[in-house]
């Protein structure tokens, strides 16, 4: 009997995924800024969150209008409760900037007037990261604080023109760590609305989805996204990292055995179309593309093109809503109830696939790689608004405009096959621009050479020119005087110094 018991226990536990024994989260939410402007939302995004959470189990550390001394003992009362938890939370709300492609937080006394105050008046992103790291192996990390950087101005001075160019608009992406997602209000490098209401849109929207059950995070997050890019216009689209190995829900999965024992055979045949909660996952889909389907389906409002939606999209954000619409018509004697048994689809060839932030994230391109791409895409006559090897909004906006004429998704992100596609387009005009930046190069190196050379001569002292007889030092002195001043200047300095 004991063993029947074990062994119901154990096949419970690989058919549903487990309840974290032990779930908790640090929530702060920073507006009431004294040195900066202030945000009417953070603090209500902070407490409704907070609240939601402890709702669905979570034991919350909660910290509002929050000091620099405030937020490390936040963080540190955190880092002890989070110690060993099955899946820890990180919201935070507020004021972020990002200088040299990290990111800090700031705390309502922060002020920042010289660099350096990014080391001893912000909580740096990276000290959250490692917590998190340290605590749980499952983590999820959601910042609604991609507004302006208040302090952006006083940086720029203190930094000076060539060190300023490290300040960046909103935050920097952050890569995920083993078993991670990191949820951002809007794409890294953009910036985010604070709200006319009395939440955050990327707030509002958390709180809509987050006590849904059954519903799996990486879908609540694709339904965030769906509503704030609906909700803002289409100017601000959230953004997820995530490396999370299997599934997790804020809210309790739903079980099979709730589902209606009867069905019509249009409903049956809508249900069997569905995989099961056994079924292999199917990649979900990170880009517009879904959203493009999913509103030519509500367009069309038929049972076949719902269906249509789910034989694309079978594990996609509005899954569940179709099904609910299929079944809605099949009861209200709508098409779907007399409508006959569709015939089976023939294979179609497959269109092109659509990149996302994971496709673009597996090719592994690093700062050099992303800078090759941006001259490319310029090549291709679509701007990137500068080659600095950062994919910003203007990088995401070429990307995309290159897609449309490519006959690819319109994305924003590419995958290996659309790089192969843009290498090959391109490959032509990019040797040529390396050649002629090479010329370029070269033919500079060989002016300072000979203006050099020309002065040396014009000093009227021995030992300055190309002879092997030549003094190698002062030759280089003078080189270096004719790159910083000019041979009229480095004459007199040769005049005075040299002869």
């Amino acid at each position: 009997m004991l063993r029947a018991v074990l062994v119901l226990l154990c096949l419970q536990f690989l058919v549903w995924p487990v309840q974290a024994a032990q779930r908790v989260a640090l929530v702060v939410g920073n507006g009431a800024y004294t040195q900066a402007g202030p945000l009417k939302n953070p603090a209500n995004d902070a407490r409704a969150i907070a609240g939601k959470l402890e709702s669905l189990g979570f034991r919350v550390v909660t910290g509002i209008d929050q000091t620099m001394d405030q937020m490390r003992r936040s963080l540190y009362e955190f880092a002890q409760v989070a110690e060993g938890a099955d899946l820890a939370l990180f919201f935070y709300a507020g004021h972020g900037v990002q200088v040299g492609g990290q990111n800090y937080l700031l705390p309502t006394d922060a002020k920042l007037a010289a660099e350096i105050d990014l080391d001893f008046a912000t909580i740096q992103m990276d000290l959250v990261l490692k917590q998190l790291d340290r605590a749980a192996k499952t983590k999820i990390v959601i910042l609604d604080a991609c507004r302006d950087n208040p302090f952006a101005a006083e940086l720029a001075r203190s930094m000076g023109s060539t060190r300023s160019a490290a300040l960046g608009r909103g935050l920097a992406e952050i890569k995920a760590s083993g078993g991670s997602l990191i949820a951002f209000a809007t794409d890294p490098g953009n910036v985010a609305y604070d709200g006319e209401g009395s939440h955050s849109p990327f707030t509002e929207a958390l709180l809509q989805h987050m006590d849904t059950p059954g519903l799996e995070i990486n879908s609540l997050m694709q339904r965030v996204r769906t509503d704030v890019f609906r909700q803002t216009g289409e100017k601000q689209r959230p953004w997820t990292t995530t490396s999370l190995i299997g599934e997790v829900f804020l809210s309790d999965p739903v079980e099979p055995e709730k589902q209606p024992a009867k069905q019509t055979e249009s409903q049956s045949a809508a249900v069997a179309a569905v995989p099961t909660v056994q079924a292999p996952q199917v990649p979900r889909s990170d880009s517009t593309l879904e959203i493009a389907v999913w509103q030519a389906a509500e367009a069309g409002g038929t049972a076949e093109d719902f269906q249509a939606y789910l034989d694309q999209f079978p594990e996609g954000a509005f899954s569940g809503l179709a099904r609910t619409r299929i079944d809605r018509l099949a009861t209200a004697g709508g098409q779907a109830a007399t409508a006959q048994p569709a015939p089976q689809p023939q294979p179609q060839p497959a269109g092109p696939a659509a990149g996302t932030a994971f496709t673009e994230e597996a090719l592994d391109l690093d700062r050099t790689d992303r800078r090759a791409i941006q001259r490319r895409l310029k090549l291709a006559g679509h701007d990137p608004s500068g080659v600095d090897g950062i994919f910003g909004p203007g990088s995401r906006r070429a990307i995309s405009s290159w897609q449309s004429g490519a006959g690819f998704p319109i994305t924003g992100y590419l995958d290996a096959d659309q790089l192969n596609a843009l290498e090959e387009e391109t490959e032509a005009a990019f040797v040529r621009y390396q050649a002629e930046a090479a010329r370029k190069k070269a033919a500079a190196k060989k002016n300072s050479a000979f203006r050099a050379q020309a002065y040396c001569a014009q000093t009227g002292v021995t030992g300055y020119g190309n002879g092997p007889d030549r003094d190698t030092a002062l030759y280089n002195a003078a080189l270096d005087c004719v790159n910083r001043g000019g041979i009229p200047n480095c004459c007199a300095y040769g005049a005075r110094n040299l002869n």
